[in-house]
This record gives structure tokens, C-alpha cells and sequence, in this order.
């Protein structure tokens, strides 16, 4: 869930992007795993639901490995439109958490952006389209 206010309009790099609607300053949380609010389906549970969902998923969800598990995380918010870089302005912690913190200061009106490769599993599929 994004802990800043952000807003959806087409992006420079893919589509749609995440834009922050506030000064950002490095180190800080943006977004970070809510249990509460974000959707997690491992790929059993994903299997059952209709072709449509599936393939939503597949699109807006990242993939994990967890206890030996492929499961689909599907943020709640606007992070799900967030774009790939190769030199995001977001990072993963590191440190355990699912959390990016911000990689540098963010000003009002950027694009929000993070590096695949450090968390998605199904980076491949998404960078292919």
C-alpha cells in the first residue's frame, strides 16, 4: 500500500504510471506490503478463478516465492501501474521487509518508479510485453 498520494496519468516510460502527488525524501517509506488491504493468491488459488482474473492478475500482481509456493501479490492501490527502471527512484529495503523506500528525494509530480528485478519473479513476462 503507498504510505504517499499519488495519481494515475499516462506515462513517459509504459502506459499508464504512479505519480507522487508529494515531495518524497530519500529514505522514506513509500510503499510497503498491507496484509490487510493488498491481495496475495498463491497459484492454486489463482487457478480457480475465471480466465479474466487470471490474466489480471498476471498483469497487475508481482510474483513471489513463498514456503515453496509461486504466489501473486496484487497491490491495492496505484502502485500496481508502477513502472520499470533500471534506475528507479524507488528501492527495496533489503532488510526482510516488503518495502520500498524512496533512492533519492522525490519532488511533487514525478513518476514513480522501481526496479523489477528486485522483487517480481515474473520480472521476465512483464519486461516482454
Amino acid at each position: 500500500m503507498l504510505r504517499v498520494r499519488t495519481l494515475l496519468k499516462m506515462s513517459g516510460i509504459h502506459g499508464i504510471g504512479c505519480f507522487t502527488l508529494e515531495d518524497i525524501k530519500q529514505g522514506q517509506v513509500v510503499w510497503e506490503l498491507d496484509p490487510g488491504l493488498d491481495l496475495e493468491l498463491d497459484e492454486v488459488q489463482l487457478k480457480k478463478c475465471p480466465p479474466a482474473v487470471q490474466d489480471f492478475f498476471k498483469i497487475y500482481s508481482y510474483g513471489q516465492l513463498k514456503n515453496g509456493k509461486h504466489t501473486y501479490i496484487l497491490c491495492a492501490d496505484h502502485a500496481r501501474h508502477m513502472n520499470h527502471s533500471e534506475n528507479p527512484n524507488l528501492l527495496e529495503a533489503g532488510d526482510g521487509n516488503a518495502q520500498n523506500l524512496a533512492a533519492r528525494d522525490i519532488k511533487a509530480g514525478e513518476e514513480l518508479t522501481c526496479n523489477y528485478h528486485e522483487f517480481d519473479a515474473d520480472v521476465q513476462a512483464k519486461l516482454s510485453r
